[in-house]
Protein backbone atom coordinates (compact mmCIF):
# COMPACT_ATOMS: atom_id res chain seq x y z
CA UNK A 1 0.00 0.00 0.00
CA UNK A 2 1.72 3.15 -0.86
CA UNK A 3 1.81 5.65 2.05
CA UNK A 4 0.11 8.77 2.79
CA UNK A 5 3.27 11.08 1.78
CA UNK A 6 3.69 9.30 -1.48
CA UNK A 7 3.21 11.03 -4.80
CA UNK A 8 1.64 10.99 -7.93
CA UNK A 9 0.96 7.59 -8.30
CA UNK A 10 -1.96 5.56 -7.73
CA UNK A 11 -2.55 1.80 -7.66
CA UNK A 12 -2.57 0.43 -11.41
CA UNK A 13 -1.31 -2.16 -14.00
CA UNK A 14 2.32 -0.59 -14.43
CA UNK A 15 5.66 -1.10 -12.99
CA UNK A 16 5.41 -1.80 -9.56
CA UNK A 17 1.22 -2.32 -9.69
CA UNK A 18 1.49 1.86 -10.40
CA UNK A 19 1.26 4.14 -12.75
CA UNK A 20 1.71 7.63 -12.84
CA UNK A 21 -1.67 9.88 -13.25
CA UNK A 22 -2.61 10.35 -16.66
CA UNK A 23 -2.33 14.34 -17.39
CA UNK A 24 -4.56 16.01 -19.86
CA UNK A 25 -1.81 16.94 -22.63
CA UNK A 26 -0.24 13.54 -22.10
CA UNK A 27 0.01 12.43 -25.79
CA UNK A 28 1.10 8.84 -25.06
CA UNK A 29 -1.64 7.83 -22.60
CA UNK A 30 -4.61 10.13 -23.99
CA UNK A 31 -6.04 9.02 -27.01
CA UNK A 32 -9.22 11.78 -27.88
CA UNK A 33 -10.42 10.46 -31.62
CA UNK A 34 -12.44 12.74 -33.37
CA UNK A 35 -15.76 12.25 -34.25
CA UNK A 36 -16.89 11.82 -37.70
CA UNK A 37 -18.78 14.67 -39.03
CA UNK A 38 -19.15 17.26 -42.08
CA UNK A 39 -16.92 19.89 -40.29
CA UNK A 40 -16.75 21.79 -43.50
CA UNK A 41 -20.77 22.26 -43.61
CA UNK A 42 -20.90 22.81 -40.35
CA UNK A 43 -18.31 25.96 -40.60
CA UNK A 44 -20.28 27.02 -43.48
CA UNK A 45 -23.17 26.93 -41.02
CA UNK A 46 -21.66 28.87 -38.39
CA UNK A 47 -20.51 31.50 -40.59
CA UNK A 48 -23.26 31.85 -42.43
CA UNK A 49 -25.44 32.49 -39.55
CA UNK A 50 -23.34 34.27 -37.78
CA UNK A 51 -23.29 36.91 -41.25
CA UNK A 52 -27.32 36.75 -41.05
CA UNK A 53 -27.46 37.96 -37.04
CA UNK A 54 -24.79 40.57 -38.27
CA UNK A 55 -27.18 41.40 -40.80
CA UNK A 56 -30.02 41.44 -38.85
CA UNK A 57 -28.40 43.87 -36.24
CA UNK A 58 -26.77 46.21 -38.76
CA UNK A 59 -29.99 46.79 -40.79
CA UNK A 60 -32.19 47.47 -37.49
CA UNK A 61 -29.88 50.17 -36.26
CA UNK A 62 -30.06 51.64 -39.44
CA UNK A 63 -33.72 51.76 -39.13
CA UNK A 64 -33.07 53.54 -35.38
CA UNK A 65 -31.30 56.29 -36.17
CA UNK A 66 -27.68 54.95 -36.52
CA UNK A 67 -25.43 55.91 -39.46
CA UNK A 68 -22.61 54.22 -41.17
CA UNK A 69 -19.68 57.04 -41.73
CA UNK A 70 -20.55 58.40 -38.05
CA UNK A 71 -17.57 58.84 -36.55
CA UNK A 72 -17.44 58.27 -32.45
CA UNK A 73 -15.74 61.66 -30.65
CA UNK A 74 -12.85 59.74 -28.99
CA UNK A 75 -9.56 61.15 -27.78
CA UNK A 76 -7.61 59.16 -30.57
CA UNK A 77 -10.14 61.15 -33.04
CA UNK A 78 -9.02 64.47 -31.29
CA UNK A 79 -5.43 63.92 -31.38
CA UNK A 80 -5.44 62.94 -35.40
CA UNK A 81 -7.01 65.97 -35.92
CA UNK A 82 -4.74 67.85 -33.58
CA UNK A 83 -1.52 66.77 -35.68
CA UNK A 84 -3.28 69.06 -38.03
CA UNK A 85 -3.20 72.30 -36.24
CA UNK A 86 0.45 73.05 -37.69
CA UNK A 87 1.75 76.19 -39.28
CA UNK A 88 -0.68 78.59 -40.33
CA UNK A 89 -3.59 76.18 -39.61
CA UNK A 90 -7.41 78.10 -38.64
CA UNK A 91 -8.49 76.15 -35.56
CA UNK A 92 -11.26 75.95 -33.64
CA UNK A 93 -11.32 75.21 -30.08
CA UNK A 94 -14.38 75.35 -27.55
CA UNK A 95 -17.30 73.41 -26.24
CA UNK A 96 -20.32 71.81 -28.20
CA UNK A 97 -21.71 74.95 -29.73
CA UNK A 98 -19.03 75.85 -32.19
CA UNK A 99 -18.35 72.21 -32.56
CA UNK A 100 -22.17 71.75 -33.84
CA UNK A 101 -22.70 75.19 -35.49
CA UNK A 102 -19.45 75.51 -37.74
CA UNK A 103 -19.70 73.63 -40.54
CA UNK A 104 -16.58 72.96 -41.70
CA UNK A 105 -17.44 71.87 -45.85
CA UNK A 106 -19.09 75.62 -46.03
CA UNK A 107 -16.32 77.33 -44.21
CA UNK A 108 -14.23 75.74 -46.48
CA UNK A 109 -16.15 77.23 -50.14
CA UNK A 110 -15.98 80.12 -48.67
CA UNK A 111 -12.72 81.13 -47.51
CA UNK A 112 -10.36 78.14 -49.27
CA UNK A 113 -9.50 77.17 -46.15
CA UNK A 114 -10.50 74.17 -44.06
CA UNK A 115 -10.32 74.46 -40.23
CA UNK A 116 -9.53 71.99 -37.79
CA UNK A 117 -11.96 71.13 -35.29
CA UNK A 118 -10.69 70.46 -31.83
CA UNK A 119 -13.67 71.78 -29.95
CA UNK A 120 -15.41 69.47 -27.78
CA UNK A 121 -18.77 69.42 -25.98
CA UNK A 122 -18.85 70.00 -22.24
CA UNK A 123 -15.59 71.09 -22.35
CA UNK A 124 -13.71 75.05 -21.97
CA UNK A 125 -11.47 75.91 -24.62
CA UNK A 126 -8.84 76.49 -21.79
CA UNK A 127 -6.97 73.32 -22.01
CA UNK A 128 -6.71 73.71 -25.99
CA UNK A 129 -5.30 77.00 -25.91
CA UNK A 130 -2.92 76.05 -23.63
CA UNK A 131 -2.02 73.24 -25.41
CA UNK A 132 -1.74 75.36 -28.60
CA UNK A 133 0.03 78.34 -26.79
CA UNK A 134 3.07 75.93 -25.73
CA UNK A 135 3.51 74.77 -29.40
CA UNK A 136 5.72 76.85 -30.81
CA UNK A 137 4.97 75.54 -34.71
CA UNK A 138 1.94 77.02 -34.17
CA UNK A 139 1.07 80.02 -35.27
CA UNK A 140 -2.32 80.17 -37.04
CA UNK A 141 -5.82 81.38 -36.66
CA UNK A 142 -7.13 80.11 -33.75
CA UNK A 143 -11.25 80.89 -33.25
CA UNK A 144 -12.58 80.23 -29.48
CA UNK A 145 -16.10 79.34 -29.05
CA UNK A 146 -17.23 80.94 -25.99
CA UNK A 147 -20.00 79.40 -23.83
CA UNK A 148 -20.30 81.36 -20.80
CA UNK A 149 -20.82 78.66 -18.39
CA UNK A 150 -18.03 76.42 -19.59
CA UNK A 151 -15.46 78.81 -20.13
CA UNK A 152 -16.09 81.14 -17.23
CA UNK A 153 -15.74 78.34 -14.75
CA UNK A 154 -12.84 76.01 -16.36
CA UNK A 155 -15.01 73.15 -16.76
CA UNK A 156 -13.41 70.20 -18.80
CA UNK A 157 -15.26 67.32 -18.90
CA UNK A 158 -12.83 66.02 -22.31
CA UNK A 159 -9.85 68.08 -21.35
CA UNK A 160 -7.69 65.21 -21.00
CA UNK A 161 -7.56 64.82 -24.77
CA UNK A 162 -5.15 66.88 -24.95
CA UNK A 163 -2.75 64.95 -22.75
CA UNK A 164 -3.39 61.71 -24.74
CA UNK A 165 -2.67 63.44 -27.98
CA UNK A 166 0.77 64.26 -26.26
CA UNK A 167 1.36 59.91 -25.22
CA UNK A 168 -0.95 58.38 -27.62
CA UNK A 169 1.22 55.11 -28.30
CA UNK A 170 1.30 53.58 -31.91
CA UNK A 171 -0.73 50.83 -31.10
CA UNK A 172 -3.07 53.09 -30.43
CA UNK A 173 -2.93 54.97 -33.45
CA UNK A 174 -2.89 51.68 -35.77
CA UNK A 175 -5.88 50.44 -33.66
CA UNK A 176 -7.84 54.02 -33.76
CA UNK A 177 -7.29 53.51 -38.05
CA UNK A 178 -8.50 50.03 -37.61
CA UNK A 179 -11.85 50.91 -35.63
CA UNK A 180 -12.26 54.34 -38.14
CA UNK A 181 -13.00 51.48 -41.25
CA UNK A 182 -15.50 49.47 -39.11
CA UNK A 183 -17.17 52.85 -38.44
CA UNK A 184 -17.28 53.66 -42.04
CA UNK A 185 -19.18 50.36 -42.99
CA UNK A 186 -21.04 49.98 -40.43
CA UNK A 187 -24.02 51.62 -38.28
CA UNK A 188 -23.87 48.81 -35.51
CA UNK A 189 -20.74 50.05 -34.14
CA UNK A 190 -21.79 53.44 -32.38
CA UNK A 191 -22.01 53.45 -28.75
CA UNK A 192 -25.70 53.89 -28.22
CA UNK A 193 -25.72 50.11 -29.92
CA UNK A 194 -23.74 48.68 -26.64
CA UNK A 195 -26.42 46.65 -24.75
CA UNK A 196 -25.03 48.42 -21.45
CA UNK A 197 -26.03 51.91 -22.95
CA UNK A 198 -29.57 50.94 -23.77
CA UNK A 199 -30.41 49.43 -20.36
CA UNK A 200 -29.07 51.96 -18.95
CA UNK A 201 -31.12 54.71 -20.84
CA UNK A 202 -34.07 52.40 -21.04
CA UNK A 203 -37.66 54.09 -19.71
CA UNK A 204 -38.27 51.25 -17.12
CA UNK A 205 -41.14 51.86 -14.22
CA UNK A 206 -39.07 53.94 -11.34
CA UNK A 207 -39.79 52.16 -7.56
CA UNK A 208 -41.27 54.92 -5.06
CA UNK A 209 -37.94 57.25 -4.28
CA UNK A 210 -36.15 56.82 -7.59
CA UNK A 211 -35.50 59.99 -10.46
CA UNK A 212 -35.86 59.55 -13.98
CA UNK A 213 -31.90 59.33 -15.37
CA UNK A 214 -31.19 63.24 -17.13
CA UNK A 215 -28.00 62.51 -18.34
CA UNK A 216 -27.31 64.34 -22.08
CA UNK A 217 -28.03 61.61 -24.94
CA UNK A 218 -26.32 61.29 -28.14
CA UNK A 219 -26.96 64.53 -30.08
CA UNK A 220 -24.63 64.61 -32.63
CA UNK A 221 -23.82 62.84 -36.08
CA UNK A 222 -19.72 63.26 -37.33
CA UNK A 223 -17.43 62.83 -40.01
CA UNK A 224 -14.14 61.58 -39.81
CA UNK A 225 -12.59 65.20 -39.63
CA UNK A 226 -14.72 65.96 -36.36
CA UNK A 227 -17.09 67.89 -38.87
CA UNK A 228 -19.86 67.55 -36.79
CA UNK A 229 -23.74 68.78 -36.73
CA UNK A 230 -26.59 67.85 -34.98
CA UNK A 231 -28.28 64.33 -35.34
CA UNK A 232 -31.35 63.56 -37.81
CA UNK A 233 -32.84 62.07 -34.65
CA UNK A 234 -33.35 65.43 -32.98
CA UNK A 235 -34.79 67.23 -36.04
CA UNK A 236 -36.90 64.23 -36.80
CA UNK A 237 -37.98 62.53 -33.74
CA UNK A 238 -40.31 65.06 -31.66
CA UNK A 239 -40.44 62.91 -28.31
CA UNK A 240 -36.21 62.89 -28.45
CA UNK A 241 -36.28 66.38 -28.76
CA UNK A 242 -38.38 67.10 -26.09
CA UNK A 243 -36.16 64.48 -23.89
CA UNK A 244 -33.43 66.77 -25.16
CA UNK A 245 -34.87 70.21 -23.46
CA UNK A 246 -35.95 67.88 -20.29
CA UNK A 247 -32.63 67.04 -19.88
CA UNK A 248 -31.22 70.56 -20.30
CA UNK A 249 -34.45 71.88 -18.42
CA UNK A 250 -33.37 69.68 -15.05
CA UNK A 251 -30.32 71.03 -14.89
CA UNK A 252 -30.76 75.03 -15.81
CA UNK A 253 -33.98 74.96 -13.94
CA UNK A 254 -32.17 74.19 -10.23
CA UNK A 255 -29.29 76.87 -11.40
CA UNK A 256 -31.82 79.33 -12.08
CA UNK A 257 -33.31 78.50 -8.10
CA UNK A 258 -30.53 78.93 -6.41
CA UNK A 259 -30.07 82.14 -8.37
CA UNK A 260 -33.02 83.59 -7.06
CA UNK A 261 -32.08 82.71 -3.51
CA UNK A 262 -29.72 85.06 -1.26
CA UNK A 263 -26.18 85.10 -2.73
CA UNK A 264 -23.20 83.57 -0.48
CA UNK A 265 -20.94 86.30 -0.52
CA UNK A 266 -18.21 83.98 -0.16
CA UNK A 267 -18.99 82.00 -3.18
CA UNK A 268 -19.98 85.09 -4.92
CA UNK A 269 -16.03 86.38 -3.85
CA UNK A 270 -14.48 82.97 -5.41
CA UNK A 271 -16.61 82.68 -8.88
CA UNK A 272 -15.18 86.46 -9.30
CA UNK A 273 -11.60 85.00 -8.02
CA UNK A 274 -12.00 81.87 -10.58
CA UNK A 275 -13.07 84.21 -13.44
CA UNK A 276 -9.99 86.60 -13.08
CA UNK A 277 -7.93 83.68 -12.95
CA UNK A 278 -9.64 82.47 -16.14
CA UNK A 279 -9.64 85.47 -18.24
CA UNK A 280 -5.73 86.22 -17.02
CA UNK A 281 -4.53 82.64 -18.57
CA UNK A 282 -6.51 83.25 -21.95
CA UNK A 283 -4.88 86.76 -22.11
CA UNK A 284 -0.98 85.13 -21.45
CA UNK A 285 -1.94 82.37 -24.08
CA UNK A 286 -3.14 84.52 -26.89
CA UNK A 287 0.13 87.00 -26.41
CA UNK A 288 2.33 84.14 -26.79
CA UNK A 289 0.35 82.83 -29.84
CA UNK A 290 0.30 86.74 -31.28
CA UNK A 291 3.80 86.83 -30.40
CA UNK A 292 4.63 84.14 -33.15
CA UNK A 293 2.24 86.03 -35.84
CA UNK A 294 -1.00 83.79 -35.04
CA UNK A 295 -3.68 85.20 -34.03
CA UNK A 296 -6.58 84.55 -30.76
CA UNK A 297 -10.70 85.60 -31.26
CA UNK A 298 -13.86 84.67 -29.76
CA UNK A 299 -17.14 84.16 -30.86
CA UNK A 300 -20.15 83.55 -29.59
CA UNK A 301 -22.74 80.88 -30.88
CA UNK A 302 -26.60 81.41 -30.86
CA UNK A 303 -28.42 79.93 -27.85
CA UNK A 304 -32.13 80.97 -26.26
CA UNK A 305 -34.56 79.39 -24.18
CA UNK A 306 -33.73 78.38 -20.56
CA UNK A 307 -29.69 78.68 -21.84
CA UNK A 308 -30.16 82.63 -22.06
CA UNK A 309 -32.21 82.82 -19.16
CA UNK A 310 -29.60 81.90 -17.22
CA UNK A 311 -26.55 82.39 -19.04
CA UNK A 312 -27.41 86.29 -19.74
CA UNK A 313 -28.78 86.77 -15.98
CA UNK A 314 -25.39 84.72 -14.23
CA UNK A 315 -22.46 86.18 -17.01
CA UNK A 316 -24.15 89.48 -17.68
CA UNK A 317 -21.98 90.41 -21.07
CA UNK A 318 -20.37 93.71 -20.10
CA UNK A 319 -18.83 91.59 -17.18
CA UNK A 320 -17.97 88.27 -18.79
CA UNK A 321 -17.51 87.98 -22.80
CA UNK A 322 -16.92 91.97 -23.62
CA UNK A 323 -14.52 92.01 -20.29
CA UNK A 324 -12.64 88.63 -21.92
CA UNK A 325 -12.69 90.21 -24.84
CA UNK A 326 -10.90 93.79 -24.07
CA UNK A 327 -8.55 92.49 -21.55
CA UNK A 328 -7.02 89.50 -23.78
CA UNK A 329 -7.15 92.50 -26.75
CA UNK A 330 -9.08 90.41 -29.19
CA UNK A 331 -11.36 90.22 -32.48
CA UNK A 332 -14.79 89.03 -31.37
CA UNK A 333 -17.88 88.30 -33.08
CA UNK A 334 -21.27 87.75 -31.24
CA UNK A 335 -24.15 86.71 -32.38
CA UNK A 336 -25.77 89.26 -30.40
CA UNK A 337 -24.75 92.43 -32.69
CA UNK A 338 -25.84 90.64 -36.04
CA UNK A 339 -29.38 90.38 -37.06
CA UNK A 340 -28.56 87.80 -39.74
CA UNK A 341 -26.99 85.51 -36.90
CA UNK A 342 -30.23 85.30 -35.16
CA UNK A 343 -33.45 83.93 -35.68
CA UNK A 344 -31.90 80.36 -36.65
CA UNK A 345 -33.50 77.36 -35.21
CA UNK A 346 -32.17 75.97 -32.07
CA UNK A 347 -34.92 72.48 -31.37
CA UNK A 348 -32.90 72.12 -27.99
CA UNK A 349 -32.02 75.58 -27.14
CA UNK A 350 -28.63 75.13 -27.26
CA UNK A 351 -27.06 74.01 -31.09
CA UNK A 352 -28.39 75.11 -34.60
CA UNK A 353 -30.40 72.76 -36.86
CA UNK A 354 -27.99 71.32 -39.74
CA UNK A 355 -28.95 73.32 -42.32
CA UNK A 356 -29.50 76.70 -39.92
CA UNK A 357 -25.85 75.73 -39.13
CA UNK A 358 -24.66 76.23 -43.19
CA UNK A 359 -26.45 79.44 -42.89
CA UNK A 360 -25.06 80.60 -40.00
CA UNK A 361 -21.40 79.32 -41.26
CA UNK A 362 -22.19 81.01 -44.41
CA UNK A 363 -22.69 84.48 -42.66
CA UNK A 364 -20.05 84.12 -40.08
CA UNK A 365 -17.01 83.37 -42.30
CA UNK A 366 -17.27 86.58 -43.98
CA UNK A 367 -18.09 88.61 -40.92
CA UNK A 368 -15.27 87.36 -39.27
CA UNK A 369 -12.93 88.03 -41.49
CA UNK A 370 -14.31 91.64 -41.59
CA UNK A 371 -13.88 91.90 -38.56
CA UNK A 372 -10.11 90.48 -38.75
CA UNK A 373 -9.38 93.18 -42.02
CA UNK A 374 -10.33 95.88 -39.90
CA UNK A 375 -8.24 95.29 -36.61
CA UNK A 376 -5.52 94.82 -39.18
CA UNK A 377 -5.82 97.91 -40.10
CA UNK A 378 -6.50 99.81 -36.88
CA UNK A 379 -3.11 98.66 -36.29
CA UNK A 380 -1.55 99.24 -39.03
CA UNK A 381 -2.33 102.80 -38.36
Amino acid sequence: MPSSTSSSEVPGTGKGGLKPILTFFDPEHVDRPVPARPWGRIAMMAVLAATVLMAAWEVSWRGHWQYPGDFKNTDDLWAQERRKATGDATVIIGSSRIFFDIDLDIWEDITGVRPVQLAFEGTSPQPMLADLAADEDFKGLVIVGVTNGLTFSGYALRGDAVEHARTQSISRRIGHRLWMVFDTLFAATDDATRPKTIIYHAEFPLREGMERRMEPRKLMVMDADRNTRVAPRVMEDEAFQQLARDIWADGLSRKLAAMKEAPDPDAMAKLQENMDRIIADFSEKAAKIRARGGEVVFAQMPYNGMYAELEDAAFPRERAFDRLVAETGSVSVTFHDYPELQGLHLPEWSHLAPRDAEVFTARFAPILDARLEESKAIKAD
